[in-house]
Order: C-alpha cells, then sequence, then structure tokens
C-alpha cells in the first residue's frame, strides 16, 4: 500500500466517519426511540448513495486501469480496500444498535415486528387477505438461470431469491421475485395493543408455496442491488442537454452493480449463483445480520398516537420584521430582513418564491435547490413561474 500523505485524508474515508457519527446519534441516551431509529434509516440512505456515486466512481476509475493517487496518497483499488473494511464495522454497528437495542426497545413501548413464526389467528387471516389482494396479485415471479440472460433489475429495489428443487442434472433452481415499489415494505397488522407490523420480505417467505404451487421450497431469502449512478454527460458534445440527461437516466438502470446485500446465513449456492449473474467480486458481496435496507423504516418514524417517543415538537417562529398580510417586495423594499433558520419560520422565503412567480415585474428567477422534496412549494412556485412567461433557471 503506498505511503499515506502526512495531514491528509482521503475524502470518502472521511465520509464514513460523517456517516458513523449519524450513527452514534442512534446510541442510547441520544434521543426519543423514533429517532433514534430515524438516524438509523438516514444513515442507510446516506450508504446507498455513497455506493452509487462514490464507490461506482472509483470502481469505474480502477477498471479503466488510471494509477493516480488522491491527496493522502491513495490509489484507487487502495481506497476501495479501506472503505470495505471500514462498511463493515460500519454494518455491524449499524445491526446491533437495530437488533440489540432498538427492536426490543420499541417492543417494549408496543411497537412490535412479527415474525412468521408468532402470527396468531387473527394476524393470520389478515395476511391471508393481504397476500392474495395485494401481494400475489401484483408481484409475478421469474425463472433465472446461468445459461440465459439476467433479468434486468432496479438497483436499491429488495428482490425475493427462492431456491427450489435442482434440476435432474444436479445444478440449482432459482426464481427470483422483485419487490419493486408498488407494495409496502411494512404491512399493518392487528393488535391487541400499540402497533404491530409485518415486513414484505417475511409476509412473502410465509406466504412463498402460494407461488410455487407444488414446488419444493429449499431456500427463500431477501437480497439488494447497488448499480452505478456516476455518469457523466460531455456536455460539449451532447446535441440536445434533456435528451442526454434522459439518456444518463436510462443507463443508470442497466450500469454495473458496485455491491450486492444479501440476508446473512444465505447458502452457499444462493450466493455464488448471485455473484455470477451480477458479476460482483467477493469484495462487494455484504451479507446483512438483520433486516436488508434500513431506509424501510423510516415510516415507523411517522407513527400516530407514539409522540412520546420523538423529540418535542419545536415549532418555528414567525418573523417579526414581517407582515404576512403584506406583498413580501413592499416589505423588502422599506428594509432588509434576516431570517434565522430554523428558529424563524421559513415560510416567507417560500412566499418570496410564490409572490415572484406571478409579479407581473419579476422577468427571471435564478436559483440553487439542494435536495428539494416531494411536494416542494418552491418547485411549484418555479413551474408557475415559467409558465407565467418568465425566465427561470435552477442549478
Amino acid at each position: 500500500m503506498a505511503r499515506v500523505v502526512e495531514h491528509y485524508t482521503n475524502r470518502q474515508l472521511s465520509w464514513l466517519e460523517f456517516n458513523q457519527r449519524v450513527i452514534d446519534q442512534a446510541a442510547p441516551g441520544r434521543h426519543p426511540l423514533l429517532e433514534r431509529l430515524k438516524f438509523l434509516a438516514i444513515t442507510a440512505s446516506n450508504l446507498d448513495e455513497f455506493f452509487m456515486v462514490r464507490v461506482g466512481g472509483l470502481q469505474l476509475v480502477r477498471r479503466e486501469g488510471h494509477a493516480g493517487h488522491d491527496a493522502a496518497g491513495l490509489a484507487p483499488a487502495e481506497q476501495l480496500e479501506l472503505i470495505n473494511r471500514r462498511v463493515r464495522r460500519m454494518i455491524a454497528d449499524q445491526y446491533a444498535r437495530f437488533g440489540d437495542e432498538l427492536e426490543p426497545a420499541l417492543a417494549a413501548e408496543g411497537i412490535r415486528r412479527v415474525r412468521p413464526d408468532s402470527i396468531d389467528p387473527k394476524q393470520e387471516k389478515v395476511l391471508a387477505q393481504i397476500v392474495e389482494d395485494e401481494i400475489y396479485s401484483v408481484l409475478t415471479p421469474m425463472a433465472v438461470a446461468a445459461d440465459i440472460d439476467c433479468p434486468l433489475l432496479p438497483g436499491s429495489s429488495l428482490c425475493i431469491s427462492v431456491r427450489l428443487d435442482d434440476h435432474p442434472d444436479g445444478s440449482p433452481r432459482f426464481a427470483w421475485i422483485p419487490c419493486g415499489r408498488t407494495c409496502p415494505r411494512l404491512l399493518t397488522l392487528p393488535s391487541d395493543g400499540g402497533y404491530a407490523y409485518m415486513l414484505l420480505e417475511d409476509v412473502i417467505a410465509w406466504s412463498i408455496d402460494k407461488f410455487f404451487p407444488g414446488e419444493t421450497v429449499r431456500e427463500c431469502l431477501p437480497f439488494r442491488i447497488t448499480r452505478n449512478a456516476d455518469l457523466s454527460l460531455r456536455e460539449d458534445e451532447a446535441s440536445d442537454l434533456m435528451e442526454g440527461m434522459q439518456e444518463i437516466l436510462e443507463a443508470r438502470k442497466e450500469s454495473h452493480c458496485v455491491r450486492l446485500e444479501i440476508a446473512e446465513g444465505a447458502g452457499e449456492a444462493t450466493r455464488r449463483f448471485l455473484q455470477q449473474q451480477f458479476g460482483v467480486e467477493d469484495t462487494d458481496v455484504f451479507g446483512i445480520p438483520g433486516p436488508l435496507d434500513l431506509t424501510g423504516f423510516f415510516p415507523l418514524s411517522d407513527l400516530t398516537g407514539f409522540d412520546q417517543l420523538r423529540d418535542t415538537s419545536w415549532p418555528p417562529v414567525a418573523s417579526p420584521q414581517i407582515d404576512p398580510r403584506r406583498n413580501i417586495f413592499d416589505v423588502l423594499a422599506e428594509q432588509g430582513v434576516l431570517l434565522c433558520h430554523p428558529f424563524e419560520s421559513f415560510d416567507p422565503v417560500v412566499r418570496f418564491v410564490e409572490e415572484a412567480a406571478t409579479d407581473p415585474d419579476v422577468l427571471a428567477i435564478k436559483q440553487t435547490l439542494y435536495r428539494a422534496g416531494d411536494q416542494s412549494p418552491v418547485i411549484a412556485a418555479l413551474i408557475e413561474a415559467a409558465q407565467n412567461g418568465k425566465a427561470v433557471t435552477a442549478v
């Protein structure tokens, strides 16, 4: 390994230490239970993006044979090796927090995950109906084999691997059930008190005979792939920027697999088959000692009736400098306004953009946006401004 340059830290390893500090927020005593769970879900989302962009980019550089070193003196292959070691420790920490601490504590507070071996008769009746109406009618198994092209699976989406009885020649038989994004990850079940739920992958495993009638299922477990998203557009070569971006987004769906996550304890045959199908090395396979994709637990943090398990809400205050009854431009014509977020409300900023979208004196809006939400009022205002004939530029 190359000598690490003194006074410099590799940027990828530095980012992982940042994510570790987020995981540390899930430690006992830091926050209420549901807030701790949310922090874990955030770290899983962060790690997904890290692999999609940073690890994906490094893998491409390594494949292309570039031998350059970063400021810390590390070549791409060396960075990937150190990242791999650090991520494995991080995963162990994530799931120790989740399985050893949070799940038992949440169950004690009435938020309980139901396992296939602990379903009561009332829950069994509801589950059978859920499977019939919402799962079996939507999800479709697909046969997969080493001698046929691998089905195109979307990245970051849960999939179930099913191993059936072997072929007569002794070779393994597999089928996959892609879960997509149509079925909810958490399925609510009846409960005498609190909130009971079951994970989609556990429900599929519980009802697997319905998908494969007359077959012997030897193994049924979830897996998940992460695809490289570090694809760049040569703007100087793109005749149409919009068309070029659309091509990049389409290419992401078929880019190479940078990470394979699989349930810990998966059989060797299943593991090797998945590696062969997605072309990943041993170092890119991560056995997960708990539910895959902790981002699926975000909805639990919004459960109603468990306010005691969340931080006390702290609503922002209205700025005394802004009269909500007056046009924001009239206020700014008289004085500058300094807003302190998150202590003061962000509403004046939203109003500023919304009023600009309809103000006849506004000719153009130029704005930088960072991680806009799905229902962002700012995005809606920018769209309205463009429809009103204003020049709108957003980075």
